[in-house]
């Protein structure tokens, strides 16, 4: 019997062969393919066959990918170079389309639910991550997809990063591998200061005495210390987080829950933040400071960007993280050099820790038919190096140069093709990011010392649940905006007493059983960890 089987499967093959035109074929389309627990595998390679990682590629597929952000001018050109290499290793071809920042936030629950067939999709916390995967719009991305499909990532991806993507215990996306240090540097007037006769500021102190000094210059042009426009977010980073070496929970807790760090970090370490000491003596010296005029009595209400105000020399500083306040130096570099642009780290005794690596990345949709290769393309956008700086970069030579080893500079047609597009965020790989060569001078210094005490936070790959307390974060989150801004800009008359009211309307929004739910999601996060 084993033997007339056989017979008959070679006189079928045959057929198949002398009719190829008539459309007989045995090999399965990814479609087709046998389903597996992370989307669709295709069965096992047959001899010959275009395989990556051991994966049949044979059959050509075409891959639709949306992303968050503007076209360039010469994105067509890069994606030809993208998809040669894609072609050669995963028989695949990319199709590129985007939604701009202005309407990203209306199109993309529509795009995904519209029908048009999407392979992968640019997501991450901040571009409705946790809200698409709880409608089952992303396929899981299990330890089995990792094995069969994404073979660089399993070598090479963070593993804090799986951890933060975690929703119910499953991961939805594909992280970046670039977790910046999340951390805040102030920009200043080197040319004032000097005019005061003050040394470079190294401290809250020193930054106290420019203050006052900008703020007691009527001939100086400058109409405001600090503009304020964020609600003080920045100081509060600086003087109160940063200052005590706390670390903040991330997520719906970010504003909320913090700890001081240790290497012995319990549970029971996480604090209201607004009930502290700590925070008692930031609103004080924040009223101190805006009585003595450091930013506007409106300041609530000021709707003035804060770069723009210190790009315009009406703010005598600007406050934000290492790379916006180190490009923006270098821009008024080049437009007001008189102004000898500083950026300074207020607090350098501070632990420095990573971001979370979901603030940028990609996802394959549930209904693709082309899972399996659109998994194997995330491997290689990301990990593969000459498809990696094309994603990052463009075309080298004409988009970008490379200067040295580790550095990068313009192209003469960069303007076509800027790094650091829309396309690119979600690819993000430290592993490969090169330095830009004209990097304004005290950012590169003040990076390199960042980067190299860098820690991931005990909380890293923490990702907290807010299904048991939705309405109760609802309700603080009311409170919050009644009272914080108003205390951190120091615009209140009596700090103690707002600050009493605030605790108090906190308390009655649910506070004790948002830190509850807290302590026992840390406490067992913490444990798994073990």
């Amino acid at each position: 019997m084993k033997k007339a089987k056989k017979f008959l499967a070679l006189l079928l093959a045959g057929a198949c062969v002398l009719t190829s035109l008539a459309g007989c074929g045995t090999q399965k389309t990814e479609g087709q393919a046998a389903a597996t627990e992370g989307g669709t595998q295709q069965e096992g390679a047959t001899e010959g066959a275009m395989t990556y990682n051991g994966q049949d590629v044979s059959e050509p597929v075409e891959l639709v990918m949306y992303y968050i952000g503007d076209k360039t001018e010469d994105e067509g050109l890069v994606l030809d170079e993208i998809n040669k290499i894609l072609k050669e290793k995963i028989n695949a071809t990319l199709v590129l389309k985007n939604m701009s920042l202005s309407d990203y936030s209306t199109k993309y629950a529509l795009t995904i639910a519209g029908g048009e067939s999407i392979d992968l999709i640019y997501t991450s916390t901040w571009a409705f991550y946790q809200s698409e995967a709880n409608k089952g719009a992303f396929a899981e991305v299990t330890d089995q997809v990792l094995n069969d499909y994404m073979p660089l990532h399993l070598e090479n991806q963070a593993e804090a990063s799986w951890g933060q993507a975690k929703i119910g215990g499953k991961v939805y996306f594909v992280p970046c591998n670039m977790a910046n240090v999340s951390a805040d540097a102030i920009l200043v007037r080197g040319d004032l200061r000097e005019k005061y006769g003050m040394d470079r500021l190294e401290n809250l102190s020193d930054l106290e005495e420019y203050y006052t000094a900008v703020a007691n210059d009527p001939d100086s042009g400058v109409s405001f210390a600090y503009d304020a426009s964020q609600n003080n977010d920045r100081n509060k980073a600086i003087f109160l987080q940063a200052k005590n070496d706390w670390v903040r929970l991330e997520g719906a807790l970010v504003n909320y829950i913090s700890y001081k760090y240790s290497e012995d970090f319990t549970a029971d370490d996480l604090l209201w933040m607004y009930g502290t000491q700590e925070y008692l003596d930031f609103a004080k010296q924040m009223k101190e400071w805006a009585d003595k005029g450091f930013w506007s009595k409106s300041a609530i209400a000021n709707a003035t960007d804060v770069k723009e105000a210190f790009i315009n020399g009406t703010s005598a500083s600007f406050s934000q993280n290492l790379g916006t306040v180190g490009a923006t130096a270098s821009e008024v570099e080049q437009n007001h050099p008189e102004w000898k642009p500083e950026v300074c780290d207020l607090t350098p005794d501070a632990h420095r820790f990573l971001a979370a690596y979901t603030g940028d990345g990609v996802a394959v949709l549930a209904n693709s038919k082309n899972q399996a290769r659109a998994f194997m393309a995330l491997d290689l956008l990301k990990f593969d190096k000459d498809l990696y700086y094309l994603v990052r970069h463009g075309i080298e030579g004409k988009h970008y140069e490379v200067a040295s080893e580790g550095f990068w500079k313009p192209g003469a047609e960069m303007s076509r093709n800027p790094y650091g597009n829309g396309f690119s965020w979600g690819f993000k790989n430290s592993m490969y990011d090169m330095t830009r060569e004209d990097t304004f001078k005290d950012q590169y210094e003040i990076g390199e010392i960042w980067k190299e005490k860098a820690l991931e936070g005990p909380t890293a790959a923490f990702s907290f649940d807010d299904s048991n307390v939705k309405n109760e974060l609802a309700n603080l989150q009311s409170v919050y905006t009644q009272y914080v801004p108003l205390l951190d800009l120091g615009l209140v008359d009596d700090v103690e007493k707002t600050l009493d009211e605030f605790n108090k309307q906190a308390e009655a929004a649910g506070l004790q059983k948002i830190m509850d739910e807290a302590k026992t999601q840390v406490a067992a996060y913490l444990e798994n960890l073990k």
